[in-house]
């Protein structure tokens, strides 16, 4: 509409020959080639440094965050992270500093999502021109949404790790998450600084919670939504609790790496015949 504002201007001044109409003309046409240079100026020479997204859950927002580096003495305005269908809030960078940006994209299924055309994006300075450059790929892991009203399974009568010390004593081996502490070997760890329990024959040790593929009804999405809520259940009551999928299972631990390494196996498992990635 500029450019045609001006263009009509500039046969209005031919039609009455009125230079006070060229100049306007001529004037509105400069503004609008100086403000291309302008929003092109304004995003060229940024340093983009993304940081790593957070897993969410299915239905929630993957916060994509990152800092622009400015590095060239001129202080940028009104820059923002943008998708073809999102956009962020806009954010400026003074000069030779650097400034958080950030943009929140809705996720609707599990799996990986990739943000395949994400933009640093300017209208800067009057919104007559529009400056994109394209961000290098992201990558965020989406759990399954929780669901299903099932209570927790009984605990298998298999032991996860061994808890009791009994018999005869087999040496020290590496801790692993639900040992317990009284088993510590703390003399090992004055010299070596690194947490060793002592291993003894013929103890029994506590018994593992499994969250097993077949203890689910329905469906293989509603399946993974049931043991996602059992995970974090689980995790919530302190449990230890292992993984059984079709194809594979992940052994009994506790803490937030069990929780990461399991929901991390539901986000991703294709044995329903294949998963649609957000």
């Amino acid at each position: 509409m500029w450019l045609a504002t001006a263009l009509a201007l500039i046969a209005t001044g031919i039609n009455y020959g009125n230079n006070l109409v060229f100049a306007l003309a001529f004037m509105l046409l400069a503004i609008w080639l100086q403000s291309a240079w302008l929003c092109w100026r304004n995003v060229s020479g940024l340093v983009w440094q993304p940081g790593v997204p957070m897993p969410v859950f299915a239905g929630e927002a993957v916060r994509i965050e990152g800092r622009l580096r400015e590095n060239s003495g001129r202080q940028r305005f009104a820059l923002e992270l943008a998708t073809d269908a999102e956009s962020g809030e806009r954010s400026g960078v003074a000069s030779d500093s650097d400034a958080p940006l950030a943009l929140a994209l809705p996720t609707q299924r599990r799996g990986l999502l990739t943000t395949e055309r994400l933009l640093l994006q300017s209208r800067y300075p009057l919104g007559l021109w529009q400056c994109r450059r394209r961000l290098p790929t992201l990558q965020a892991l989406v759990y399954p949404g929780p669901a299903g009203e099932a209570r927790l399974p009984v605990a298998s009568p298999l032991p996860a790790h061994r808890q009791t010390a009994a018999d005869d004593f087999q040496g020290v081996r590496a801790y692993a998450p639900g040992d317990s502490p009284r088993r510590i070997n703390w003399r090992a760890f004055g010299r070596s600084e690194q947490l060793l329990v002592n291993r003894f024959d013929g103890g029994r040790g506590g018994e593992a919670l499994w969250l097993d593929w077949e203890s689910c009804a329905g469906h293989g999405e509603r399946r993974l939504g049931q043991l996602t809520r059992w995970v974090i259940e689980a995790e919530r009551e302190g449990r230890e609790y292992g993984l059984r999928l079709p194809g594979g299972a992940l052994p009994p631990a506790r803490g937030r790496a069990q929780r990461e390494a399991t929901l991390a196996r539901l986000a991703l498992f294709e044995g329903i015949g294949g998963v649609e990635m957000a």
